[in-house]
C-alpha cells in the first residue's frame, strides 16, 4: 500500500516530466499546427493503458485504446528498448480522425514494462482527396488521408525506412509531417528516460501503485458528489446542420440516468451514421463526457482516464456516436460543441439546476497553395478557427470568439484545450496569404438577459492560386438556439470575395481561389439565456462600448437607447419608453 505523501511526491515528479516532454515537442515541431497552434498532446500510460499523467486532455482515451491494442498485436515479451510504434486508424486505436497520429514508446526497466510514453499530433496534411486531408465531401474514411495501422516505426532505436517511405510518398508536405513525427518521437524518448530514472529511485512496484492510486482518485471524488444530486433521469438532444451527402439535420440524443454515485450516458438514440464525416468514434464521446462531468463536479481534479470509471457509456453501433468502418470521421471535432451542449443539459437536469443555451461551433480552413515561397514545393496551410460564441447561462454571458469545445461551464469556466490559433505574422511569413480582417462580429450573440458569446470574423486574401476547402458542421445552417426567452445566435458564414460585387456566401465546402480573391470565415454566435428586456441597461451600454453589441442592436434587441455624443451614454428615459412597448427583434 502506497502512502499519500509518496503519491504526491511522485505526481509532482511526473508533472515536471510532462513539462520536459512539452518543451521538446513544441520547440522541435516543424509545422505551425503543432508548434504554434499546439494541436497535439503527450503523456504517460501505465502498462495496462491507463493514463494518470497527461499534457492535454482531448486524447486521453485514445492513448488507452492504442496501448491496449499494441499489447494485443505485440506481446510484452516482444517489446524491446528502442522500439517505437506509430498508428492513426480511428477504427483500430480510436483517434478522432486520421490526421491525428499517435507515437508510442514502451518504457522497459530491467526487463519489466513500466509505462508507455505517448504523443499525438494533428498533421497539416496526411494525404487524401483534398489538401489538409479533412474532406467534407468524404463518403468513406479512405478519402480522408493515409491510414497507418499500429506498427513499428523504430526497431531498437533504428528507424524502419519503409514506414517513412510510405508516409513521404502519400502526403503533400512530407518535410513537415516527418519533422513533426520526429518531434513526437523526441518527446516520448525524453519521457522514457525520466520514467526509468524514477523507477530506479522509487522502485517499479511503487510507480505502478502510484499509477493505480491516481487513476482511482477521480472516481471516488466524482461518485461522492454525484450521489448527492436530486435527479435520477434526464434526456437532451441537439440538431446538427445537414452535412454534405445528407439532406436533413442529424440528431444527437442522450438519455442519462443516475444510480447512486454512478452515471450512465446513453447515446443509443442518436441518428444512424451518415455518408459524411461528422460521425464520432467512441473515444471522443468518452472524453467529452469526462470533461463535462469534471466541469460540474470538481474542475480542480486531475483529469485522467480514471474519470471514466465514474460513469458508463452506452452507444449503438451504426449510429453517428458509434460508426462502423468505413464511415468517414474527419469532421468529428467540428461537432464536439453539440455533444457538450447535450451532455451539459442532461447534467443540469440531474443536478436540479438551470441549463445553458447552445453554443456555436466553428471549423477549419485549408489552402493548398499551387505556388509557394519555394519553386516546385507544394504548401498546405491548415488552420483551426477558434471563432465561435458559447451559449449564455443562468449566471453569466457566453464566451466570445473561442474554440467552442475548449469551454465547459460549471460555476466557473474551465479551459481544457491547449489548441490555439496560428499567429497572423507566422501565416504571412510562411504562405502566400494576407489576413485583411480579424475581429469580433457585433450583434452575432443571441440577444438575452445573459447574451450569447459573439462570433469572430477572419478574412484572408490569396496572393497566389489555391485549392480551398473548409470544415463546418454546426451552427452554419441551424442557428444556436436560446433558452428561457433568450434568442438564437447568428449563424456562421463563409464569404467568397465580400469586397466585390460578385461576392457570395459559400454553400459548398470547397472552391478554387485565384490571386487577389478573398475568403472570410465568420463564426456563429452562441444562443442567449433569458428575456432580453431583463438585461441590465448598464450591461448593454458596456457591450456597446466594448463592441459586442451595436447601438442599433441595443435599440432593437434590448430596448436600450444609446446616445452618441463623441462617447456612448445611456438614455434612461428613452430606454424606459422602448421597454414599455414590449417588443424586441428576434434578428
Amino acid at each position: 500500500m502506497i502512502d499519500a505523501i509518496t503519491v504526491e511526491v511522485i505526481r509532482s515528479k511526473f508533472q515536471a516530466l510532462l513539462s520536459q516532454m512539452k518543451f521538446v515537442l513544441f520547440r522541435s515541431a516543424f509545422s505551425s499546427l503543432a508548434r504554434e497552434s499546439r494541436d497535439c498532446s503527450f503523456g504517460v500510460c501505465s502498462p495496462e493503458g491507463e493514463m494518470p499523467f497527461q499534457g492535454a486532455s482531448n486524447h486521453l482515451y485514445t492513448y488507452r485504446q492504442a496501448t491496449q491494442r499494441l499489447l494485443e498485436k505485440f506481446s510484452v515479451e516482444e517489446l524491446q528498448d528502442g522500439d517505437i510504434y506509430i498508428g492513426n486508424d480511428p477504427y483500430e486505436i480510436g483517434t478522432a480522425h486520421s490526421p491525428d497520429t499517435v507515437i508510442i514508446t514502451p518504457v522497459l526497466y530491467q526487463g519489466t514494462l513500466v509505462a508507455f510514453c505517448c504523443s499525438i499530433a494533428h498533421k497539416m496534411d496526411f494525404g487524401g482527396a483534398v489538401p489538409g486531408s479533412v474532406h467534407m465531401g468524404a463518403t468513406e474514411i479512405f478519402q480522408e488521408g493515409l491510414i497507418v495501422p499500429l506498427m513499428k516505426m523504430y526497431e531498437q532505436g533504428k528507424v524502419v525506412s519503409q514506414v517513412e517511405d510510405i508516409i513521404r510518398t502519400n502526403v503533400r508536405n512530407s518535410d513537415l509531417v516527418l519533422g513533426d513525427l520526429g518531434a513526437q518521437v523526441g518527446a516520448t524518448l525524453v519521457g522514457a528516460r525520466h520514467v526509468k530514472a524514477l523507477a530506479a529511485r522509487y522502485g517499479v512496484q511503487t510507480l505502478l501503485d502510484c499509477f493505480k492510486e491516481l487513476t482511482d482518485l477521480p472516481r471516488k471524488r466524482i461518485s461522492s458528489i454525484v450521489a448527492e444530486w436530486p435527479g435520477f433521469e434526464a434526456e437532451a438532444e441537439a440538431l446538427l446542420d445537414p452535412p454534405p451527402n445528407h439532406d436533413t439535420p442529424v440528431r444527437l440524443h442522450l438519455r442519462m440516468t443516475r444510480n447512486g454515485g454512478e452515471l450512465t450516458f446513453d447515446f443509443s438514440g442518436t441518428d444512424p451514421q451518415v455518408r459524411s464525416p461528422i460521425n464520432t468514434v467512441g473515444n471522443t464521446v468518452s472524453y467529452l463526457c469526462s470533461m463535462c462531468l469534471l466541469g460540474v463536479t470538481d474542475p480542480d481534479l486531475i483529469e485522467n482516464t480514471g474519470v471514466a470509471r465514474s460513469f458508463n457509456l452506452v452507444t449503438k453501433e451504426g449510429t453517428v456516436a458509434h460508426p462502423s468502418s468505413p464511415a468517414p470521421v474527419g469532421s468529428t471535432t467540428r461537432v464536439m460543441g453539440a455533444y457538450i451542449d447535450v451532455i451539459m443539459d442532461a447534467l443540469a437536469q440531474l443536478k436540479g439546476e438551470e441549463g445553458i443555451a447552445a453554443r456555436g461551433d466553428c471549423g477549419t480552413v485549408a489552402f493548398g497553395w499551387r505556388d509557394g515561397l519555394v519553386a516546385g514545393r507544394r504548401y498546405v496551410q491548415y488552420e483551426i478557427q477558434n471563432g465561435a460564441g458559447t451559449g449564455g447561462t443562468a449566471w453569466r454571458d457566453g464566451v466570445s470568439g473561442v474554440n467552442p469545445h475548449s469551454y465547459v461551464y460549471s460555476r466557473r469556466t474551465m479551459d481544457t484545450s491547449a489548441v490555439l490559433e496560428t499567429p497572423i505574422e507566422i501565416l504571412e511569413a510562411q504562405y502566400p496569404v494576407r489576413v485583411r480582417r480579424f475581429e469580433l462580429i457585433p450583434d452575432s450573440g443571441g440577444v438575452a438577459k445573459f447574451r450569447g458569446g459573439v462570433g469572430r470574423r477572419r478574412v484572408y486574401e490569396a496572393l497566389a492560386p489555391a485549392d480551398f476547402n473548409v470544415r463546418r458542421a454546426h451552427g452554419f445552417v441551424i442557428p444556436s438556439p436560446g433558452v428561457n426567452g433568450g434568442l438564437a445566435g447568428r449563424r456562421g458564414r463563409v464569404i467568397h470575395n465580400s469586397q466585390k460585387s460578385s461576392g457570395k456566401e459559400l454553400k459548398d465546402w470547397s472552391l478554387d481561389l485565384e490571386s487577389g480573391d478573398t475568403v472570410g470565415f465568420e463564426g456563429p454566435g452562441g444562443g442567449g439565456y433569458g428575456d432580453p428586456f431583463e438585461r441590465d441597461p448598464e450591461y448593454v451600454l458596456r457591450d456597446v462600448i466594448e463592441g459586442f453589441v451595436s447601438p442599433e442592436g441595443a435599440h432593437q434587441g434590448y430596448g436600450v437607447a444609446i446616445a452618441q455624443n463623441g462617447t456612448y451614454t445611456l438614455d434612461l428615459e428613452a430606454t424606459k419608453r422602448l421597454r414599455s412597448q414590449g417588443n424586441h427583434d428576434s434578428k
